[in-house]
Protein backbone atom coordinates (compact mmCIF):
# COMPACT_ATOMS: atom_id res chain seq x y z
CA UNK A 1 0.00 0.00 0.00
CA UNK A 2 1.15 3.55 -0.37
CA UNK A 3 2.37 6.20 1.98
CA UNK A 4 -0.32 8.23 0.61
CA UNK A 5 -3.05 5.15 0.91
CA UNK A 6 -1.42 4.40 4.46
CA UNK A 7 -2.16 7.59 5.97
CA UNK A 8 -5.91 8.10 4.71
CA UNK A 9 -6.48 4.87 6.52
CA UNK A 10 -5.19 6.34 9.47
CA UNK A 11 -7.20 9.33 9.27
CA UNK A 12 -9.79 7.23 8.43
CA UNK A 13 -9.97 4.92 11.63
CA UNK A 14 -8.60 7.82 13.91
CA UNK A 15 -12.19 9.51 12.56
CA UNK A 16 -14.50 6.16 13.95
CA UNK A 17 -12.40 6.01 16.96
CA UNK A 18 -13.01 9.55 17.79
CA UNK A 19 -16.75 9.51 16.82
CA UNK A 20 -17.31 5.91 18.76
CA UNK A 21 -15.56 8.08 21.83
CA UNK A 22 -17.97 11.07 21.20
CA UNK A 23 -20.53 8.73 21.18
CA UNK A 24 -20.37 7.24 24.26
CA UNK A 25 -19.72 10.88 26.00
CA UNK A 26 -23.19 11.83 24.35
CA UNK A 27 -24.93 8.84 25.64
CA UNK A 28 -23.50 9.15 29.07
CA UNK A 29 -24.55 12.08 29.46
CA UNK A 30 -28.19 12.00 27.97
CA UNK A 31 -28.27 8.94 30.33
CA UNK A 32 -27.84 11.39 33.29
CA UNK A 33 -30.80 13.53 32.02
CA UNK A 34 -33.02 11.16 31.27
CA UNK A 35 -32.66 10.04 34.84
CA UNK A 36 -32.79 13.22 36.02
CA UNK A 37 -36.26 14.07 34.51
CA UNK A 38 -37.87 10.80 35.88
CA UNK A 39 -37.86 9.20 32.52
CA UNK A 40 -35.52 6.13 33.60
CA UNK A 41 -36.06 3.56 36.04
CA UNK A 42 -33.42 3.29 39.15
CA UNK A 43 -33.69 -0.14 39.61
CA UNK A 44 -31.43 -2.53 36.39
CA UNK A 45 -30.02 1.45 35.19
CA UNK A 46 -26.78 -0.23 34.90
CA UNK A 47 -27.13 -3.26 33.03
CA UNK A 48 -29.36 -1.35 30.51
CA UNK A 49 -26.39 1.57 30.24
CA UNK A 50 -24.14 -1.57 29.17
CA UNK A 51 -26.28 -2.89 26.43
CA UNK A 52 -27.04 0.73 25.14
CA UNK A 53 -23.29 1.74 25.27
CA UNK A 54 -22.75 -1.53 22.99
CA UNK A 55 -25.61 -0.60 21.14
CA UNK A 56 -24.08 2.75 20.36
CA UNK A 57 -20.71 1.10 19.64
CA UNK A 58 -21.83 -1.79 16.77
CA UNK A 59 -24.86 0.90 15.50
CA UNK A 60 -22.11 3.77 14.68
CA UNK A 61 -19.89 0.91 13.27
CA UNK A 62 -22.95 -0.52 11.01
CA UNK A 63 -23.98 3.14 9.93
CA UNK A 64 -20.38 4.64 9.22
CA UNK A 65 -19.92 1.58 6.92
CA UNK A 66 -23.01 2.26 5.08
CA UNK A 67 -22.65 2.67 1.38
CA UNK A 68 -22.69 6.17 1.03
CA UNK A 69 -23.53 8.06 -2.22
CA UNK A 70 -20.40 8.83 -4.42
CA UNK A 71 -21.74 12.44 -5.52
CA UNK A 72 -22.31 13.55 -1.49
CA UNK A 73 -21.05 16.99 -1.64
CA UNK A 74 -19.38 16.73 1.93
CA UNK A 75 -19.38 12.45 2.37
CA UNK A 76 -17.66 12.40 6.17
CA UNK A 77 -19.68 15.46 7.16
CA UNK A 78 -22.77 13.90 6.15
CA UNK A 79 -21.81 10.31 7.28
CA UNK A 80 -20.92 10.89 10.64
CA UNK A 81 -24.17 13.11 11.10
CA UNK A 82 -26.43 10.28 9.69
CA UNK A 83 -24.78 7.81 11.90
CA UNK A 84 -25.47 10.23 14.76
CA UNK A 85 -29.38 10.68 14.03
CA UNK A 86 -29.91 7.13 13.29
CA UNK A 87 -28.23 5.86 16.38
CA UNK A 88 -30.61 8.20 18.35
CA UNK A 89 -33.66 6.42 16.51
CA UNK A 90 -31.83 2.90 17.50
CA UNK A 91 -31.75 4.30 20.86
CA UNK A 92 -34.86 5.08 21.18
CA UNK A 93 -36.40 2.15 20.27
CA UNK A 94 -33.69 0.09 22.45
CA UNK A 95 -34.77 2.00 25.49
CA UNK A 96 -38.35 1.97 24.76
CA UNK A 97 -37.81 -1.84 24.73
CA UNK A 98 -35.95 -1.83 27.78
CA UNK A 99 -38.82 0.02 29.46
CA UNK A 100 -36.54 3.09 30.10
CA UNK A 101 -38.74 5.72 28.53
CA UNK A 102 -40.92 5.40 25.31
CA UNK A 103 -39.05 6.15 22.62
CA UNK A 104 -40.28 9.16 21.70
CA UNK A 105 -39.44 10.77 24.88
CA UNK A 106 -36.37 9.71 24.38
CA UNK A 107 -35.50 10.84 21.33
CA UNK A 108 -36.38 14.31 22.36
CA UNK A 109 -34.20 14.18 25.23
CA UNK A 110 -31.09 12.86 22.51
CA UNK A 111 -32.16 15.01 20.07
CA UNK A 112 -31.93 18.10 21.91
CA UNK A 113 -28.15 17.84 22.20
CA UNK A 114 -28.23 19.71 18.96
CA UNK A 115 -28.44 22.62 20.83
CA UNK A 116 -25.08 23.17 22.58
CA UNK A 117 -23.54 21.77 19.24
CA UNK A 118 -25.09 25.25 17.61
CA UNK A 119 -24.89 27.34 20.17
CA UNK A 120 -21.09 26.78 21.14
CA UNK A 121 -20.79 28.32 17.61
CA UNK A 122 -22.23 31.54 18.65
CA UNK A 123 -19.57 34.15 19.80
CA UNK A 124 -20.68 36.76 22.37
CA UNK A 125 -19.99 39.88 20.03
CA UNK A 126 -22.75 37.87 17.85
CA UNK A 127 -24.94 37.96 20.77
CA UNK A 128 -24.53 41.14 21.72
CA UNK A 129 -26.06 42.53 18.18
CA UNK A 130 -28.99 40.50 19.11
CA UNK A 131 -32.14 41.26 21.57
CA UNK A 132 -33.66 37.98 23.05
CA UNK A 133 -36.80 37.94 24.54
CA UNK A 134 -38.99 35.35 25.95
CA UNK A 135 -42.76 35.74 26.07
CA UNK A 136 -46.35 34.27 24.99
CA UNK A 137 -48.55 35.06 22.10
CA UNK A 138 -52.20 34.71 23.48
CA UNK A 139 -50.78 31.78 25.66
CA UNK A 140 -48.26 30.46 23.16
CA UNK A 141 -44.66 30.26 24.39
CA UNK A 142 -42.58 32.87 21.76
CA UNK A 143 -38.74 33.47 21.32
CA UNK A 144 -38.08 36.95 20.31
CA UNK A 145 -35.24 38.29 18.39
CA UNK A 146 -34.55 41.94 17.56
CA UNK A 147 -31.34 43.22 16.15
CA UNK A 148 -29.99 45.77 18.16
CA UNK A 149 -29.87 49.17 17.02
CA UNK A 150 -32.25 48.40 14.11
CA UNK A 151 -34.73 51.17 13.31
CA UNK A 152 -38.46 49.97 13.10
CA UNK A 153 -40.94 49.30 12.17
CA UNK A 154 -38.86 45.92 10.90
CA UNK A 155 -40.48 43.18 8.84
CA UNK A 156 -41.42 39.87 11.13
CA UNK A 157 -40.38 36.29 10.49
CA UNK A 158 -42.68 33.97 12.19
CA UNK A 159 -40.49 30.81 12.53
CA UNK A 160 -41.81 26.95 12.91
CA UNK A 161 -39.11 24.73 14.12
CA UNK A 162 -39.00 20.73 12.76
CA UNK A 163 -38.35 17.53 14.34
CA UNK A 164 -41.65 15.42 13.07
CA UNK A 165 -44.04 17.87 14.90
CA UNK A 166 -43.08 15.31 17.94
CA UNK A 167 -39.28 16.59 18.64
CA UNK A 168 -37.07 19.49 18.91
CA UNK A 169 -37.96 23.08 20.30
CA UNK A 170 -36.84 26.81 19.68
CA UNK A 171 -33.68 26.03 22.02
CA UNK A 172 -32.95 23.36 19.26
CA UNK A 173 -32.86 26.04 16.79
CA UNK A 174 -31.75 29.18 18.60
CA UNK A 175 -28.21 29.46 16.53
CA UNK A 176 -30.23 29.34 13.68
CA UNK A 177 -32.75 31.85 14.86
CA UNK A 178 -29.90 34.06 15.80
CA UNK A 179 -28.31 34.59 11.98
CA UNK A 180 -31.64 34.44 10.64
CA UNK A 181 -32.51 37.88 12.53
CA UNK A 182 -29.21 39.34 12.57
CA UNK A 183 -28.87 38.65 8.27
CA UNK A 184 -32.53 39.54 7.43
CA UNK A 185 -32.14 42.69 9.95
CA UNK A 186 -36.02 41.10 10.79
CA UNK A 187 -37.69 40.54 14.01
CA UNK A 188 -37.84 36.64 14.37
CA UNK A 189 -40.38 35.27 16.67
CA UNK A 190 -39.56 31.50 17.02
CA UNK A 191 -43.15 29.46 18.03
CA UNK A 192 -42.81 26.62 20.74
CA UNK A 193 -45.82 24.91 20.05
CA UNK A 194 -47.26 22.01 21.58
CA UNK A 195 -46.23 18.61 20.75
CA UNK A 196 -47.27 15.35 19.51
CA UNK A 197 -48.31 12.68 20.23
CA UNK A 198 -49.48 14.30 23.36
CA UNK A 199 -50.85 17.26 21.42
CA UNK A 200 -52.45 15.72 18.35
CA UNK A 201 -53.77 17.73 15.13
CA UNK A 202 -54.29 20.54 14.87
CA UNK A 203 -53.10 21.35 18.17
CA UNK A 204 -49.53 22.50 16.84
CA UNK A 205 -50.98 23.86 14.27
CA UNK A 206 -53.84 26.07 16.24
CA UNK A 207 -50.94 27.34 18.34
CA UNK A 208 -48.53 28.17 15.30
CA UNK A 209 -51.60 30.08 13.68
CA UNK A 210 -52.40 31.76 17.01
CA UNK A 211 -49.06 33.15 17.26
CA UNK A 212 -48.71 34.46 13.72
CA UNK A 213 -52.42 36.11 13.91
CA UNK A 214 -51.06 37.65 16.80
CA UNK A 215 -47.94 39.44 15.42
CA UNK A 216 -49.61 40.61 12.47
CA UNK A 217 -52.55 42.33 15.29
CA UNK A 218 -49.58 43.80 17.63
CA UNK A 219 -47.21 44.71 14.81
CA UNK A 220 -47.10 48.52 16.38
CA UNK A 221 -46.17 46.92 19.52
CA UNK A 222 -43.71 44.62 18.80
CA UNK A 223 -41.68 46.70 16.45
CA UNK A 224 -42.82 44.84 13.52
CA UNK A 225 -44.56 46.44 10.25
CA UNK A 226 -47.54 44.18 9.89
CA UNK A 227 -47.67 44.13 5.70
CA UNK A 228 -44.53 42.54 6.02
CA UNK A 229 -44.78 39.60 7.77
CA UNK A 230 -43.47 36.27 6.73
CA UNK A 231 -43.86 32.29 8.19
CA UNK A 232 -40.83 30.44 8.06
CA UNK A 233 -40.60 26.65 8.68
CA UNK A 234 -38.63 23.21 7.99
CA UNK A 235 -39.74 19.70 7.31
CA UNK A 236 -42.78 19.12 9.99
CA UNK A 237 -42.10 23.28 10.48
CA UNK A 238 -42.49 23.86 6.73
CA UNK A 239 -46.01 21.83 6.92
CA UNK A 240 -47.07 23.79 9.83
CA UNK A 241 -46.00 26.99 7.65
CA UNK A 242 -47.83 26.76 5.05
CA UNK A 243 -50.85 24.95 6.86
CA UNK A 244 -50.85 28.86 9.03
CA UNK A 245 -50.77 30.21 5.17
CA UNK A 246 -54.04 28.46 4.50
CA UNK A 247 -56.27 29.45 7.56
CA UNK A 248 -54.66 32.76 7.50
CA UNK A 249 -56.41 33.32 4.02
CA UNK A 250 -59.96 33.53 6.03
CA UNK A 251 -58.56 36.35 8.08
CA UNK A 252 -60.01 39.53 6.22
CA UNK A 253 -59.64 42.07 8.91
CA UNK A 254 -56.14 41.63 9.14
CA UNK A 255 -52.86 42.04 6.89
CA UNK A 256 -51.68 38.85 4.78
CA UNK A 257 -49.10 37.25 5.03
CA UNK A 258 -46.30 38.25 2.76
CA UNK A 259 -44.07 35.47 1.70
CA UNK A 260 -43.79 32.01 3.30
CA UNK A 261 -40.50 29.56 2.65
CA UNK A 262 -40.82 25.95 2.98
CA UNK A 263 -37.85 24.29 3.50
CA UNK A 264 -37.77 20.61 2.69
CA UNK A 265 -41.36 20.42 3.86
CA UNK A 266 -43.29 17.68 4.65
CA UNK A 267 -46.50 18.18 2.11
CA UNK A 268 -48.46 15.05 2.19
CA UNK A 269 -49.14 11.61 3.36
CA UNK A 270 -51.90 10.58 0.80
CA UNK A 271 -48.86 8.69 -1.35
CA UNK A 272 -45.81 6.90 0.66
CA UNK A 273 -44.27 5.49 -2.95
CA UNK A 274 -43.20 8.85 -4.90
CA UNK A 275 -39.79 8.18 -6.22
CA UNK A 276 -37.91 9.96 -3.31
CA UNK A 277 -39.76 7.36 -0.63
CA UNK A 278 -38.91 4.38 -2.67
CA UNK A 279 -35.60 5.44 -2.91
CA UNK A 280 -34.89 6.90 0.78
CA UNK A 281 -36.13 3.26 2.72
CA UNK A 282 -34.85 2.18 5.75
CA UNK A 283 -34.66 -1.24 3.94
CA UNK A 284 -32.43 -0.19 1.09
CA UNK A 285 -28.91 0.15 3.34
CA UNK A 286 -27.46 2.62 0.81
CA UNK A 287 -29.93 5.07 2.15
CA UNK A 288 -27.89 8.37 3.14
CA UNK A 289 -30.68 10.00 4.75
CA UNK A 290 -32.26 9.96 8.12
CA UNK A 291 -35.54 10.92 7.21
CA UNK A 292 -36.68 7.72 5.70
CA UNK A 293 -39.46 6.14 4.79
CA UNK A 294 -40.04 4.02 7.97
CA UNK A 295 -39.12 7.26 10.22
CA UNK A 296 -41.93 9.49 8.22
CA UNK A 297 -44.40 7.24 8.27
CA UNK A 298 -44.31 6.53 11.90
CA UNK A 299 -44.70 10.32 12.41
CA UNK A 300 -47.23 11.28 9.99
CA UNK A 301 -49.54 8.76 12.29
CA UNK A 302 -48.54 9.67 15.92
CA UNK A 303 -49.42 13.56 14.78
CA UNK A 304 -52.78 12.35 13.80
CA UNK A 305 -53.56 9.87 15.64
CA UNK A 306 -51.12 9.48 18.91
CA UNK A 307 -49.94 5.92 18.00
CA UNK A 308 -48.33 4.36 14.63
CA UNK A 309 -50.49 1.19 14.64
CA UNK A 310 -51.28 1.77 10.73
CA UNK A 311 -47.58 1.56 9.79
CA UNK A 312 -48.28 -1.77 7.32
CA UNK A 313 -50.77 -0.36 5.83
CA UNK A 314 -49.56 3.31 5.22
CA UNK A 315 -45.90 1.93 4.43
CA UNK A 316 -47.72 -0.24 0.85
CA UNK A 317 -50.12 2.75 0.27
CA UNK A 318 -53.02 0.25 1.84
CA UNK A 319 -54.04 3.06 3.75
CA UNK A 320 -56.29 5.14 0.96
CA UNK A 321 -59.30 3.79 -1.03
CA UNK A 322 -58.98 2.32 -4.35
CA UNK A 323 -61.37 5.74 -5.14
CA UNK A 324 -59.27 7.98 -3.47
CA UNK A 325 -56.26 6.85 -5.45
CA UNK A 326 -58.41 7.77 -8.77
CA UNK A 327 -59.47 11.26 -7.13
CA UNK A 328 -58.14 14.89 -7.95
CA UNK A 329 -56.29 13.93 -4.73
CA UNK A 330 -54.08 11.67 -6.44
CA UNK A 331 -53.77 14.36 -9.06
CA UNK A 332 -51.97 16.81 -6.64
CA UNK A 333 -49.13 14.65 -5.86
CA UNK A 334 -48.46 12.72 -9.37
CA UNK A 335 -44.86 12.40 -10.23
CA UNK A 336 -45.39 13.95 -13.45
CA UNK A 337 -45.06 16.98 -11.42
CA UNK A 338 -41.47 15.90 -10.98
CA UNK A 339 -38.31 16.67 -13.30
CA UNK A 340 -37.18 13.26 -15.89
CA UNK A 341 -34.51 12.58 -13.76
CA UNK A 342 -36.26 11.84 -10.59
CA UNK A 343 -39.15 9.38 -12.43
CA UNK A 344 -39.54 5.81 -11.08
CA UNK A 345 -41.45 3.19 -12.83
CA UNK A 346 -44.42 3.63 -10.87
CA UNK A 347 -45.74 0.48 -8.60
CA UNK A 348 -48.93 -0.18 -9.77
CA UNK A 349 -49.94 -2.79 -7.54
CA UNK A 350 -49.96 -0.17 -4.99
CA UNK A 351 -52.48 1.10 -6.81
CA UNK A 352 -55.14 -1.65 -6.80
CA UNK A 353 -54.60 -2.65 -3.05
CA UNK A 354 -56.33 -1.26 -0.19
CA UNK A 355 -58.00 -1.73 3.59
CA UNK A 356 -61.31 -0.49 3.58
CA UNK A 357 -61.56 -0.63 7.72
CA UNK A 358 -58.26 1.76 7.83
CA UNK A 359 -58.99 3.94 4.98
CA UNK A 360 -62.35 5.03 6.31
CA UNK A 361 -60.92 6.05 9.58
CA UNK A 362 -58.07 8.23 7.93
CA UNK A 363 -58.86 9.39 4.81
CA UNK A 364 -60.76 12.46 5.69
CA UNK A 365 -57.80 13.65 7.63
CA UNK A 366 -54.97 12.75 5.43
CA UNK A 367 -56.55 14.63 2.27
CA UNK A 368 -57.68 18.44 4.85
CA UNK A 369 -55.01 20.03 3.67
CA UNK A 370 -54.62 22.17 7.23
CA UNK A 371 -53.08 18.33 7.98
CA UNK A 372 -51.67 17.56 4.77
CA UNK A 373 -51.04 20.94 2.77
CA UNK A 374 -50.40 19.45 -0.54
CA UNK A 375 -53.91 18.63 -0.84
CA UNK A 376 -54.97 21.92 -1.14
CA UNK A 377 -57.00 22.99 -4.57
CA UNK A 378 -55.43 24.85 -7.55
CA UNK A 379 -58.12 28.05 -6.02
CA UNK A 380 -56.77 27.61 -2.32
CA UNK A 381 -53.04 27.73 -3.78
CA UNK A 382 -53.86 30.92 -5.76
CA UNK A 383 -54.76 32.65 -1.89
CA UNK A 384 -51.09 32.16 -0.86
CA UNK A 385 -48.67 34.78 -0.21
CA UNK A 386 -45.17 34.83 -2.29
CA UNK A 387 -43.70 31.41 -1.54
CA UNK A 388 -39.89 30.33 -0.93
CA UNK A 389 -39.01 26.35 -1.62
CA UNK A 390 -35.94 24.28 -0.55
CA UNK A 391 -35.36 21.15 -1.06
CA UNK A 392 -32.63 18.56 -0.76
CA UNK A 393 -31.70 15.52 -2.70
CA UNK A 394 -31.42 12.52 -0.22
CA UNK A 395 -34.84 13.30 1.33
CA UNK A 396 -37.99 11.45 1.28
CA UNK A 397 -39.86 14.84 1.24
CA UNK A 398 -37.95 16.13 -1.93
CA UNK A 399 -40.80 14.91 -3.86
CA UNK A 400 -43.60 16.91 -1.70
CA UNK A 401 -41.76 20.28 -2.17
CA UNK A 402 -40.44 19.75 -6.28
CA UNK A 403 -44.13 18.49 -6.50
CA UNK A 404 -45.29 21.96 -4.63
CA UNK A 405 -43.32 24.10 -6.98
CA UNK A 406 -44.22 22.53 -9.94
CA UNK A 407 -47.95 23.05 -8.88
CA UNK A 408 -47.73 26.68 -8.20
CA UNK A 409 -45.02 27.77 -11.33
CA UNK A 410 -47.96 25.85 -13.23
CA UNK A 411 -50.52 28.17 -11.98
CA UNK A 412 -47.88 31.30 -13.05
CA UNK A 413 -47.88 32.02 -8.65
CA UNK A 414 -44.94 33.64 -6.99
CA UNK A 415 -42.20 30.12 -6.35
CA UNK A 416 -38.70 30.34 -5.86
CA UNK A 417 -37.20 26.84 -5.82
CA UNK A 418 -33.59 26.27 -4.66
CA UNK A 419 -32.58 22.46 -5.18
CA UNK A 420 -29.29 20.98 -3.24
CA UNK A 421 -27.85 18.10 -4.98
CA UNK A 422 -25.81 15.90 -2.48
CA UNK A 423 -27.51 16.95 0.66
CA UNK A 424 -29.65 15.17 3.01
CA UNK A 425 -32.82 16.46 5.16
CA UNK A 426 -31.89 18.24 7.78
CA UNK A 427 -28.76 19.98 6.72
CA UNK A 428 -30.22 23.67 6.78
CA UNK A 429 -29.94 22.88 10.82
CA UNK A 430 -26.10 21.94 10.30
CA UNK A 431 -24.08 25.06 10.65
CA UNK A 432 -21.18 23.28 10.31
CA UNK A 433 -21.65 22.24 6.89
CA UNK A 434 -19.73 24.47 3.85
CA UNK A 435 -22.85 24.76 2.10
CA UNK A 436 -24.48 26.90 5.12
CA UNK A 437 -23.25 30.14 4.10
CA UNK A 438 -24.49 29.83 0.51
CA UNK A 439 -28.14 28.19 1.69
CA UNK A 440 -28.68 30.89 4.05
CA UNK A 441 -27.65 33.52 1.68
CA UNK A 442 -30.13 32.29 -0.69
CA UNK A 443 -32.94 32.24 1.77
CA UNK A 444 -31.56 36.04 3.36
CA UNK A 445 -31.50 37.62 -0.43
CA UNK A 446 -35.05 36.25 -0.94
CA UNK A 447 -36.35 37.75 2.37
CA UNK A 448 -34.41 41.00 1.28
CA UNK A 449 -36.11 41.07 -1.92
CA UNK A 450 -39.56 40.22 -1.16
CA UNK A 451 -40.51 40.84 2.65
Amino acid sequence: MSEEGIMERTIHMINILSICHASVQLLKRALVEIRLSGASKMAGISRNTYLLWGGILVTMALYLHTPFPNEAAEPWKQRITSASVRIINDLSALGQLLGIASSVNISRVLSENIKHLNTASLKPEILQKVQISEDTFDGVPVRVYKPTGANGPLPGIVHIHGGGWALLSVDAYHAFTVELALKTEAIVASVEYRLSPEHLFPIPLDDCVTATKYIIQNGEKLGIDSDRVAVMGDSAGGNLAMAVSLRMRSETHIPKLKVQALLYPALQAMDFNTPSYQQYSQRLRKCPSFATKEILVRYWQLYAFGHDGYTSDFYVNNHTTLALKSSKYADYVNQNHLPAKYHFKENDSSKKMENGNVASKIENIITNPYFAPLMASDDELRALPKTYIMTAEYDCLRDDGWILADRLKTLKLSCEHDHYDGYEHGFALMLHYDVHGKFMDNVVQYFRKNL
